[in-house]
């Protein structure tokens, strides 16, 4: 069964964060996110795992900057970011974060990313954000 375009990308996005040093989410104040649990969950699963997770709360509504030292990885938002080097995800922010801490949780669990094979679906192929945004728009017409 092929993976939908929503998928691969929660796949991408949550290897990228789990491979960041200095991840920050930027978000705007009224976005129902838990950050310290989700850095706590990572902690409890893989203790060598050491993340500085950082939240902003001066973001944009209905929208999720993932940052890896200072440089966007990732833009959950309905709106297409103009930036193509990092991953656009158009959804609900809460669908979001809750598929997104289920899936970086799954990896850490599984030993990622220290362990071969573990990495889940795409893990292998380079990252093609030019088609996945165009697999984006054409689910959206």
């Amino acid at each position: 069964m092929a993976l939908s375009t929503y998928d691969l990308s929660l796949w991408e996005i949550s290897r990228r964060a789990l491979k960041s040093e200095k991840l920050k989410f930027s978000f705007d104040k009224r976005t129902k996110i838990d950050i310290q649990k989700l850095s706590n969950s990572i902690s409890d699963s893989a203790p060598s795992i050491i993340i500085d997770v950082k939240k902003d709360v001066e973001g944009i509504k209905n929208q999720i900057m993932i940052f890896n030292d200072e440089k966007m990885i990732g833009v959950i938002s309905k709106k297409e970011p103009k930036e193509i080097d990092c991953i656009w995800i158009p959804s609900s922010t809460k669908k979001f974060w809750e598929d997104f801490e289920r899936r970086v949780l799954h990896l850490v669990e599984a030993g990622y990313p220290g362990c071969m094979g573990c990495g889940g679906p795409g893990k292998d192929d380079e990252w093609d954000e030019e088609e996945n945004r165009i697999e984006f728009r054409k689910e959206r017409n």
